[in-house]
C-alpha cells in the first residue's frame, strides 16, 4: 500500500500544463487502473495504469500509462498532480533508467481515485 492510492483502484487522468493537452486529443479524461508500482525515477515509486482504451499521441498509440508524482514529497493519494508516460507496451518493474521507455506526454497531469 502507498499512501491512498492501490493496486487496482480505478482512476481518472487528465488536464495538463497547456488549457487544452495534446495528449488527451480533445477528451476531458481517460479512465484506468490502477495495475502495479514499479521503481520510479526518484525515491518515490511509479505506478502503472492500464487505461479503459487505447490513448494517442503523434505516432504512438497504447494503453498503458506510468505515472510519476511531480512534487517532491508527494504520496500516492486520492489526487495528485503527475508526469504521464504513454507505452504501447507493458511497461517492465524496472527504474525508468533501466526499463524500455514510452513517449513522454505530459508533465502537469492530474488524476483522482474513483
Amino acid at each position: 500500500m502507498h499512501g491512498k492510492l492501490n493496486i487496482g483502484d480505478r482512476i481518472q487522468i487528465g488536464g495538463g500544463y497547456d488549457m487544452d493537452p495534446q495528449w488527451l486529443n480533445g477528451k476531458a479524461h481517460y479512465i484506468g487502473t490502477a495495475k502495479a508500482f514499479i521503481p520510479g525515477q526518484n525515491d518515490t515509486p511509479a505506478i502503472i495504469i492500464e487505461l479503459d482504451g487505447d490513448a494517442v499521441f503523434g505516432k504512438i498509440q497504447g494503453k498503458y500509462l506510468v505515472l510519476e508524482l511531480q512534487y517532491v514529497g508527494a504520496e500516492w493519494k486520492e489526487i495528485e498532480t503527475v508526469h504521464v508516460e504513454l507505452c504501447d507496451f507493458v511497461p517492465e518493474d524496472e527504474s525508468w533508467q533501466d526499463r524500455k521507455q514510452g513517449k513522454w506526454v505530459e508533465s502537469h497531469a492530474s488524476y483522482k481515485k474513483l
